[in-house]
């Protein structure tokens, strides 16, 4: 990639690097450099305005960004939001996604482009590990929490949770969920919950969760009392395919862990057809376990696609079953099929729909398929 900034094109590719360019030095790049002019990320930085913010944790990382993203718009700062969903500036889409956590001459592309008071990034272990966050100074950290994901990369919980940790190293401001015994820098960290609970929009227990995560990290990086920030906070209805009600009593959500599923599922006490799948050429270990969670609360269960990517559908399906041990339930491949027939069986059950939340597609291989829950679901039911 190159990227343009005062006059100078700079590229973090020695494939792509020209004499007269600069060469972006990174954490990633720096075995492949040999001689070319460099500037490293944090020299690009040093003179930018803009205030970062970092949230990770394996769920929550979205909402809480945006819920932040809400709250300072509504104050009136200029807000760039980058994660799971693509770029936004002040509520508006602008770049489709590509990684949650980009490569940092992305990042500082879009800080450079856009030039927002603040900027709000999604900060994914794999990031953390391989230093995606080269040279970048937060304003403010947050910790969500912590359960089984991306042990196809990580290998195990200890060496997850220890990339977690190691974004918290040092004494910047810092949001931790106090449930999770981190080894981190205490310096400057308020823990959450609170003992409050405050009035919010967002369905879910878990969701009180991330909105005492929000306003206490806004209170205190702009020094503000926390009421009134979660007066402000408390009008922000959620975001696009996180526990989203597209018609009702049927919900939409990204839930694709086993620790996010039993979140979704327990924040509904209603019986509940539940429709999943789990996706390919990633950490299988959780796949019996998201079949264990179904098992545990829903009524019926319907296993189908998700992301299967190269990985063998049948084989990712069977995985899920082994978790599965009283639960009735069928196996139907095609998503839009799975959603159908779950609606026709619905009576006075929840219908829930996890794993694709807003994604627009279906990845099999190297090939995205359009695929638009929401629609599908407000054309079955005439919505």
């Amino acid at each position: 990639m190159k990227i343009k900034l005062n006059n100078k094109l700079i590229t973090d590719s020695t494939n792509e690097y020209q004499k007269g360019e600069l060469f972006l030095l990174t954490t990633q790049n720096k075995k492949y450099f040999s001689n070319q002019d460099y500037i490293t990320p944090k020299e690009l930085l040093k003179d930018s305005k803009t205030q970062f913010i970092g949230i990770t944790g394996t769920n929550g990382k979205t909402t809480t960004a945006f819920l932040i993203g809400y709250i300072l718009d509504k104050l009136g700062y200029s807000v760039g939001i980058q994660g799971t969903e693509g770029f936004y500036l002040n509520g508006k889409k602008l770049e489709q996604k590509t990684l949650t956590t980009p490569p940092i001459i992305t990042t500082i592309d879009r800080v450079y482009k856009y030039k927002p008071q603040f900027f709000i990034m999604e900060v994914s272990s794999h990031a953390i590990v391989q230093n995606r966050i080269d040279g970048m100074n937060f304003s403010l950290k947050i910790f969500t929490n912590l359960s089984q994901d991306h042990l196809d990369y990580h290998k195990n919980m200890q060496e997850y949770k220890k990339a977690k940790e190691l974004f918290f190293k040092d004494d910047s401001l810092k949001i931790i969920n106090k449930k999770y015994d981190l080894n981190i820098n205490k310096n400057n960290a308020y823990f959450y919950p609170l003992d409050k609970v405050f009035s919010t929009k967002l369905k879910g227990d878990f969701n009180q969760e991330n909105f005492q995560a929000a306003i206490l990290g806004v209170s205190k990086l702009l020094n503000k009392n926390i009421d009134e920030i979660a007066k402000i906070a408390k009008e922000f209805s959620g975001i696009a395919g996180r526990m989203e009600e597209v018609v009702p009593k049927v919900i939409i959500d990204f839930a694709h862990t086993p620790d996010g599923m039993q979140k979704v599922l327990t924040s509904i006490k209603n019986e509940k057809i539940v429709v999943f799948g789990a996706g390919g050429d990633r950490d299988k270990s959780k796949r019996k376990l998201m079949g264990e969670i179904a098992d545990k609360y829903a009524k019926y269960i319907i296993l189908t696609n998700d992301n299967p990517r190269c990985e063998d559908e049948i084989k990712i399906i069977n995985d899920i079953k082994e978790g599965i041990k009283e639960t009735p339930y069928e196996v139907i491949l095609d998503r839009k099929e799975a959603i159908k027939k779950a609606l026709n069986l619905q009576k006075d059950e929840y219908v829930l729909l996890l794993g694709k939340g807003d994604e627009k597609y279906i990845q099999k291989c190297n090939e995205k398929i359009p695929f638009n829950e929401k629609e599908i679901v407000k054309q079955l039911t005439l919505y």
